[in-house]
């Protein structure tokens, strides 16, 4: 299953925050199945584009962010993998 998780830091976050955020990120390394990781050029979030067979390792990985910022995670199709169900569901 493919997912983009948006991130977006917490507006509270203080420098001691995003030390002891980077000090995790440091530890944990990438999430299980990331594909790729940007961050928002304005500071504020990012985005990763990850791969995984089941829901529960990005779960864990949010988790253990939560303290820090805010998460969306969206299921993603391929387009190929798509236009089959559009097309099917747009039949006569």
């Amino acid at each position: 299953m493919l997912f983009l998780t948006e991130y977006e830091l917490k507006p509270t976050l203080v420098p001691s925050d995003t030390k002891r955020l980077m000090d995790e990120f440091a530890k944990r390394g990438a999430a299980p199945g990331e594909l790729a990781h940007y961050v928002r050029a304005d500071g504020k979030g990012g985005y990763t584009l990850t791969e995984v067979d089941e829901i529960g390792s990005a779960y864990e990985t949010v988790l253990a962010y939560t303290e820090f910022m805010s998460f969306t995670i969206t299921p993603l199709l391929k387009v190929d993998d798509a236009v089959g169900p559009i097309l099917a569901s747009i039949q006569d």
